[in-house]
């Protein structure tokens, strides 16, 4: 463990059990700016994978039903605002970037990213554009769909679009032409049941099954990226790299998650001249999305640096496991490798040299 870290041990231990009685529980909620994405042709054919048809605000400003907002994903959208996050889209004339402060819907400026169903190919700055902001701490949600899903008829659907983009770097690959399961329709159990996870046990509930009305699936590549997991997989597949429906990771500072179907997002309420089917409300559906979103926005571990004396993190107990996921180092008082987290006092060895000292609570 080294010799600094032994050397405050003791001290530090004591010092703990008095800063208990002082240390605040209450963390704030985080108001996240969310952003949509429609740059790439997301509302081509028979889709309308956008929140509201008024861009790049929401009409009205202040929804009071899911229906006030009138696209497919409307329902998506208006429990993120009913929770106090702002809701925009991003349309093609101010393009997708990071770190230019004359756009001012430059990816800097929010906290999540969603890209469902895109149509079109990106661009080598708007990959590089959307990798920084992961890694820099962003959230991105990839939503696929089945393979052959080119809805505009360019050579192009979404498997291939975040594949392209995504597969060397974030290690997800949605499957395609001659790989199985590239189009599956039922309702899956297979899932990683985890209390700790907060996609699985969220603030919108427990996932219990997840439907998939024409989706392809994920293969994970942990070679190219060893902090990528599975949550859901097809009926009878093993917990493994293969066949996932839905799955997570994490990309630097930032966090990422892939949904292998775009119709569990659709809530029946876009575009009349779409034929469009309100799977929204189906199944657990709509709680692995909305858990997920808030996931990406990190409101299941938020963390404050208490000003007292000992400088102490307040980490909760998802936040905790979801460090070690990430490959930072939990030690207990007495300098032993923790492998599995509970609530009380503990050393965290942060980037192989950085200390901190953690109460999980």
């Amino acid at each position: 463990m080294g010799r600094f870290l032994k050397r405050i041990v003791s001290s530090f231990w004591y010092k703990c059990q008095l800063l208990l009685l002082l240390i605040v529980f209450d963390v704030p909620l985080h108001s996240a700016r969310i952003l949509f994405d429609n740059t790439k042709n997301e509302t081509a054919g028979n889709a309308d994978w956008v929140v509201d048809h008024n861009y790049p605000y929401p009409l009205p400003s202040n929804p009071i039903s899911p229906t006030d907002w009138d696209g497919a994903i409307s329902s998506w959208g208006y429990y993120l605002y009913r929770m106090g996050h702002d809701i925009l889209t991003l349309i093609p004339s101010y393009e997708i970037t990071y770190g230019n402060p004359s756009n001012p819907f430059d990816l800097s400026n929010f906290d999540i990213f969603i890209m469902p169903e895109p149509q079109n190919p990106l661009s080598i700055s708007e990959r590089d554009a959307i990798l920084n902001f992961i890694y820099n701490g962003g959230g991105f949600f990839m939503v696929a769909d089945h393979n052959s899903s080119d809805r505009d008829q360019d050579g192009w659907d979404s498997p291939r679009v975040f594949n392209t983009a995504f597969e060397n770097t974030l290690g997800i690959h949605f499957n395609v032409t001659g790989e199985r399961p590239n189009n599956y329709t039922g309702v899956s159990t297979n899932i990683r049941i985890d209390n700790s996870n907060g996609i699985y046990e969220g603030p919108f509930g427990v996932v219990h099954f997840l439907g998939f009305w024409g989706g392809t699936c994920i293969t994970l590549r942990p070679s190219v990226n060893s902090h990528v997991f599975g949550l859901v997989w097809v009926p009878g597949a093993q917990k493994d790299t293969d066949s996932v429906m839905f799955c997570y990771g994490y990309y630097g500072r930032g966090r990422f998650v892939g949904l292998g179907d775009s119709s569990p997002c659709d809530d029946g309420t876009g575009d009349p001249r779409d034929n469009l089917y309100n799977n929204w409300s189906q199944y657990s559906d709509s709680t692995l999305i909305l858990n997920a979103t808030l996931w990406l926005i990190g409101e299941d571990s938020n963390i404050r640096e208490e000003k007292g004396e000992g400088g102490i993190v307040i980490m909760s107990l998802r936040a905790a496991r979801d460090s070690i996921y990430r490959g930072n180092v939990f030690y207990d008082v007495n300098g032993k490798v923790v492998r599995k987290i509970l609530p009380g006092f503990y050393f965290v060895v942060v980037n192989h040299k950085n200390i901190k000292k953690v109460l999980v609570r």
